[in-house]
């Protein structure tokens, strides 16, 4: 059986705590200029990754995490 885990799921199965990878993961944002640049709007790397992650974490008891949900597939 082969398991695929989806952002942004309504039924969350799974988290993982990105507490320590947030500062990193916002200076990688920080770096795709041509992307930020290209969604012709304000857009803050930081406020956007800590914001989507501190809705998730209370879920795990850490402050910041992302959930998945998780789809199985079968015959794959």
């Amino acid at each position: 059986m082969r398991d695929v885990y989806v952002m942004g799921s309504s039924k969350p199965t799974h988290g993982v705590d990105v507490t320590d990878a947030l500062e990193p993961g916002v200076a990688s944002l920080r770096a795709h200029e041509a992307y930020l640049g290209g969604l012709g709007r304000d857009f803050d790397p930081e406020t956007f990754v800590h914001d989507m992650t501190a809705m998730a974490g209370p879920a795990l008891g850490v402050p910041h995490a992302v959930a998945f949900g998780q789809i199985q597939l079968q015959g794959v």
